[in-house]
């Protein structure tokens, strides 16, 4: 192949100047190749094919329409193609460069076929000279080709716009070639039939094809004459309906009326020959229409009986299918949008229309791409795909820029990804460089590298060794392991987060320990969050009681110990082992805990409301226990201050696991600018009946090992699994605290113990008893022959004759008998008001009538006193 001459030798100098001297003829030709070829001239079309620039592409255009190839421009709409075929294109170019008939076809387009001629030896050689050359051997080149020929259809592949052509050489006809050359051939076939249905769904289907085949059909038939004939009857029936208007009109006129008739009949004389003509029209029409109907339907009837006849059924479905295939042959030419013209092309490029695991790395590049650059307007530096099993890692290079742009259109890059689950798209900062990010995009089942709970024997892990053990992983089956030694953990999640899974993988390490004593307190859940392994604690605390002895315990232990180190020669921290362990405490259900601590009790010596303080009790604990291997794991649905109130130390802790929550808790905890580096907790969705969507999926802020954005789930295990796991631990026997510790608190870690199996042996009955002053004041009404109600100074009265000491009136200040009274009512208001709270019940005032009075009067009533105690209020 030479090289194309790019100066055209033409004698117009018009023409020369409408194309300019810089023209590249090739780039010339292909335009016009692809103009012709597709009957469709949109300057952004050439454009974006032939990828040259917006000027360059209107002089070519311009060029094109000098050469009478398209014509005008019009406005916003593609020009009008005047050259049907490619081939005619050639006499245009060889008139024009002039180079005697230029083969441009084959200028353009390489040759593929393998040329297998044996070049033709010498005939006219001399006597002498053949006789010479019959003695020589014959050059190696000119020798015949012995052994099988390959031609290039043999081996050569299909154009590979999915960039998935086989490793191993094609060329190789070897076994693995063979194998890796059919393999890619049966995907490329795939793909093929893919490319084919979508194909369907289109304008240019084979049934929108055939329908347009059937209207231009029907249009033939019919013609101008029946067009024109169905014209001119809705005319003369216009006519007709207008005359008898006017005659109704006419009749009912007062004046002028003989004037009225007179147009009235006029108008009906010019109906009856609009009428007359109309219908001599559409007797014409009939025979012509007749006619085409016979030409048009008549073989296609003919060729479907005589298929019946001579193959039945099978005959005249086949003769169906060819009446199909000629009626969109007929219907295959339409006109179409810029738009859907992309995305025809897009179709025969064979691109997918949606995302999938199974695609591959070339495609799914090309999406992301074009939705980065054009969609949320970025400027990339450079673009990697990487595909795994559980979907595609993008890694992302900006130019001079951040990617906060990014994490603000997720979104945006979710709906140009069509197929990708909504809120599953994630990003990662990397710690590398700031403008590179990875942007995960997961497939159907991401989390499969994810095991389950691994299986650990009791007293099989040292506190030592618990940032090895592992209790999720990320996409690629990389572990989660938790560092947790003298250190406190903070888990935050919304309702149905998946939040008690990582508690419960948390607490699975932390119970199979030899060196750890569990405190679990759960003022929410009753417990219910710690599942099958509270048998491995030793104190699930599910009261305000229980839970304030616990911590007090905890924080004689921890505010204690420093005082050991010396001693015992440790050091500066406590050394946990075996004889002398640590201890955990694990908070359930942490909003929870805030609001019984802050309603509190009522104490009996002070006289007041006197909140628990149990919030309070662990942050001191997180500040001054932590040397002593005193620690805590929270775990609660948020961190906001209506759902924690004021301990904004929560926060602070040095471990942070974010389950699925609001962007405000990820602000709270994070701080602001972290959303933009693709902390997105606030985008993972909890799970909704039997979908788990991102449930146990959390993000992990603990330390130079785990600051980086990976969102990571929780390994998970059966609740069955989990209450094994839990009674053998509890068998195997449990951590007791060393004698050095024990002596540091008057409360005994037995003493929690017992208190604890006794409370969960009763099935929470002792929870749900009646307190004993509700029962008290039961046995005052029954004294009275259960009245509909009592007032309040008679409740009193009745009390100080059981409990003189508490109730009677000398215990309450007051120069009269009346401020004595008075303050004895506000007393008992209050202690009933506090009984009940802990329980989530009250007893409020009512109107209720005395037994011989006609007015009501207000009180306690009897009817909501027995709801309290649990009897029949029906009775009352």
């Amino acid at each position: 192949m030479t090289e194309i001459d790019t100066n055209p030798k033409v004698d117009d100098p018009q023409l020369w100047a409408n194309i300019g001297q810089a023209m590249d003829r090739k780039v010339l030709w292909e335009a016009a190749e692809l103009i012709v070829s597709t009957q469709f001239g949109s300057r952004s079309m050439l454009q974006r094919k032939v990828r040259i620039g917006w000027e360059l592409t209107g002089r070519m255009m311009d060029a094109l329409e000098a050469l009478d190839v398209v014509g005008p421009e019009q406005g916003s709409q593609a020009r009008e193609v005047k050259i049907k075929l490619v081939e005619d294109l050639e006499p245009v170019f060889e008139t024009l460069y002039g180079d005697g008939g230029t083969d441009f076809t084959a200028l353009l387009h390489t040759d593929r076929e393998a040329s297998a001629a044996i070049p033709a030896q010498p005939t006219d050689l001399p006597d002498d000279e053949d006789e010479d050359e019959d003695d020589k051997p014959a050059p190696e080149h000119s020798r015949p080709v012995e052994g099988t020929v390959y031609t290039p259809e043999k081996w050569e592949l299909r154009e590979d716009p999915e960039g998935d052509r086989p490793w191993i050489n094609p060329q190789l006809l070897t076994k693995g070639g063979r194998k890796a050359r059919y393999a890619y051939l049966r995907r490329q076939a795939r793909r093929r039939a893919r490319k084919a249905a979508a194909r369907q769904l289109t304008v240019h289907g084979i049934v929108p094809r055939a329908l347009r085949g059937e209207r231009r059909m029907r249009a033939w038939v019919i013609g101008m004459e029946g067009y024109k004939a169905a014209a001119d009857e809705r005319l003369a029936l216009a006519a007709v309906e207008t005359a008898k208007r006017s005659a109704r009109r006419a009749q009912l006129a007062l004046l002028k009326r003989e004037q009225k008739q007179a147009a009235a009949a006029k108008l009906q004389l010019e109906a009856g020959k609009q009428l007359a003509v109309a219908q001599s029209a559409r007797k014409t029409a009939k025979r012509a229409v007749a006619f085409r109907a016979g030409v048009t339907y008549g073989p296609l009837v003919l060729a479907d009986a005589a298929a019946y006849g001579f193959a039945d059924v099978w005959g005249f479905l086949g003769a169906l299918v060819l009446n199909l295939a000629g009626v969109s042959m007929l219907g295959r030419d339409v006109e179409v949008s810029e738009e859907e013209l992309e995305r025809l092309e897009r179709i025969e490029a064979g691109a997918p229309q949606q995302v999938s695991v199974g695609m591959t790395p070339r495609m799914f590049e090309q999406m992301v791409r074009q939705a980065l650059t054009e969609d949320l307007k970025l400027t990339l530096s450079a673009l990697r795909v990487d595909p795994h099993a559980w979907g595609f890692e993008i890694h992302v290079w900006l130019e001079r820029m951040t990617p906060e742009k990014i994490s603000n259109g997720l979104d945006t890059l979710e709906a140009c990804l069509p197929g990708v689950r909504t809120g599953s798209v994630l990003l990662q900062q990397s710690a590398e460089s700031r403008n590179h990010c990875v942007i995960r995009v997961p497939g159907p089942n991401p989390w499969q590298a994810v095991p389950e709970l691994p299986v650990r024997a009791s007293k099989s892990i040292s506190t030592a060794d618990l940032h090895k053990e592992q209790i999720g992983g990320d996409m690629a089956g990389r572990p989660l392991a938790l560092p947790m030694c003298r250190t406190n953990v903070n888990v935050v999640g919304k309702s149905r987060s998946g939040k008690s899974t990582i508690l419960r993988a948390i607490l699975d390490v932390l119970t199979a320990t030899e060196d750890q004593i569990i405190i679990g307190i759960d003022l929410g859940g009753a417990g219910s969050g710690f599942g099958g392994l509270r048998h491995a604690m030793h104190v699930v605390a599910t009261t305000p009681a229980e839970a304030k002895a616990a911590l007090q315990w905890v924080l004689d232990i921890g505010k204690g110990r420093p005082g050991l180190f010396d001693r015992l020669g440790m050091g500066e921290n406590w050394v946990t082992s075996r004889e002398r362990p640590g201890v955990k405490v694990i908070v359930d259900e942490f909003p929870a805990l805030v609001r019984e601590s802050r309603k509190g009790y009522y104490d009996e010596d002070l006289k007041r409301q006197v909140p628990w303080d149990l919030d309070g009790m662990l942050a001191e604990i997180s500040i001054t226990c932590a040397k002593s291997d005193a620690t805590e794991v929270i775990a609660g649905q948020g961190v906001t201050k209506e759902k924690i109130k004021d301990n904004t130390w929560v926060v602070e802790l040095p471990v942070q696991v974010l389950a699925a929550c609001d962007k405000d808790d990820v602000i709270q905890v994070l701080g602001d600018g972290m959303l933009a580096q693709g902390w997105r907790a606030d985008r993972l969705v909890p799970a909704m009946g039997d979908q788990l969507n991102d449930a146990s999926v959390v993000y992990v802020m603990a330390g130079n090992a785990y600051c980086e954005p990976i969102p990571y789930r929780g390994c998970y295990a059966d609740p069955e699994e989990l209450l094994r796991r839990g009674r053998a631990r509890a068998q195997a026997g449990l951590v007791d605290i060393d004698p050095e510790s024990a002596k540091l608190s008057r409360i005994s870690l037995r003493s929690l113990m017992e208190t604890s199996a006794r409370n969960y042996a009763a099935g929470g009955r002792e929870q749900g008893a009646v307190p004993q002053l509700i029962t008290s004041i039961r046995e005052v009404f029954r004294a009275a022959g259960d009245p509909s109600g009592l007032q309040l100074e008679e409740i009193a009265a009745g009390l100080a004759q059981d409990d003189a000491d508490r109730w009677d009136l000398e215990a309450f200040d007051g120069e009269a008998a009346a401020d004595q009274e008075a303050a004895r009512a506000v007393a008992l208001k209050a202690a009933i008001k506090a009984v009940l709270a802990p329980g989530g019940k009250s007893w409020t005032t009512d109107s209720y009538r005395r037994p011989g009075e006609k007015s009501t009067v207000k009180g306690y009533c009897l009817r909501h006193l027995k709801k309290i105690t649990g009897e029949d209020a029906s009775a009352s």
